[in-house]
């Protein structure tokens, strides 16, 4: 009993990805629009994820954070190619600043879905088991 609870342990830890930057609001609120330098945000966050240069000289960083938890669901034979799937979460933060590297703007945005796998997928009906709170 004891190995079989640490496979299954073992494959639920094994079942999460995630990959990025993630910033919360109370990291975001630190930063204040024609104040707040490209220098300081770097140093309060890491290096972005992306980083672009327009051509107005002004400069776009981009924090973009992705999570995917397989459902435990997908590890019980027989039930996983039934109710199978993986529940995905991400978020983009996405800061824009001057020709001087001072804040100008900030956006932000979040999304989540859960994604059915095996005989669940049903040609493109609606999936029901959406990740909510």
């Amino acid at each position: 009993m004891k190995k079989l609870s640490a496979v299954l342990v073992a494959l639920l830890l094994s079942a999460c990805a995630s990959s990025g930057v993630r910033v919360t609001d109370d990291q975001m609120s630190q930063f204040k629009e024609g104040q707040t330098t490209k220098q300081e945000v770097i140093a309060a966050l890491g290096q972005p994820t992306t980083t672009m240069r327009n051509s107005d000289g002004t400069t776009m960083v981009m924090y973009t954070y992705s999570e995917a938890r397989t459902r435990g669901s997908t590890f019980i034979p027989i039930v996983g190619a039934f109710a199978g799937g993986v529940d995905t979460r991400s978020s983009n933060v996405v800061l824009t600043f001057d020709q001087r590297g001072v804040l100008q703007s900030t956006s932000s945005s979040s999304s989540q879905y859960g994604t059915a796998t095996g005989i669940a997928v049903d040609g493109g009906g609606p999936v029901t088991d959406q990740p909510r709170k």
